[in-house]
C-alpha cells in the first residue's frame, strides 16, 4: 500500500482560509488565504491558482500565483508569478512565463524553513538539533564547495 499514489486536488472555484498541510502531493487550482505545505511529493499551484501565504514542499511547481515565500527542498519549477523570497535546495527551472518579485537563494537542504512549532513542541526541537548538527558537516562541505565554485 505504500506504493499508492496519493494526490489532493483542489479545483478552481474553491476558496480556503487558513494553512493547509498535506503528507502527500497536492495540485491546487483554487484560492488559498494561508500557507500551503506538502511534506512529500509534488506541490503544484496550477494555472489560475492563487496562494496568499508561504509555500513549502519537496518538489514544487508554480504555474499560478504565490504571494509569499517559496521553499523547495528538492526541485523547483516556476511558470507563473511569485511575489516573495525563493529558497531551493535542488534544481530550479524557470519557464517562459515565470515572473519573480523577491530574492532567489540556493541553500543546504537542512536550512529550509519548517512549519513553526507550538511553544510546547519547541523543547523537542531543541533536543533534536544536536543530532542534526552531527550530520551537518558532510552536507556543509559539499555546499561550501558549490558556493565557492559559483563565486569563482
Amino acid at each position: 500500500m505504500k506504493n499508492e499514489l496519493s494526490i489532493t486536488l483542489v479545483s478552481a472555484g474553491c476558496t480556503i482560509s487558513g494553512d493547509m498541510i498535506v503528507d502527500h502531493g497536492i495540485s491546487y487550482f483554487g484560492l488559498l488565504d494561508g500557507g500551503l505545505i506538502s511534506t512529500q511529493g509534488l506541490l503544484h499551484v496550477g494555472d489560475g491558482g492563487l496562494v496568499k501565504g508561504n509555500v513549502q514542499g519537496d518538489h514544487v511547481r508554480i504555474d499560478g500565483r504565490v504571494d509569499g515565500n517559496v521553499h523547495a527542498r528538492g526541485t523547483l519549477e516556476i511558470n507563473g508569478h511569485v511575489s516573495g523570497d525563493i529558497m531551493y535546495c535542488g534544481t530550479i527551472r524557470l519557464g517562459p512565463r515565470a515572473a519573480l518579485n523577491g530574492t532567489l537563494k540556493r541553500v543546504a537542504r537542512m536550512l529550509t524553513v519548517e512549519p513553526e512549532a507550538s511553544e510546547s513542541a519547541k523543547p523537542e526541537l531543541a533536543s533534536a538539533a544536536p543530532a542534526a548538527e552531527a550530520a551537518a558537516p558532510e552536507r556543509a562541505e559539499s555546499n561550501v564547495t558549490e558556493i565557492s565554485r559559483a563565486k569563482a
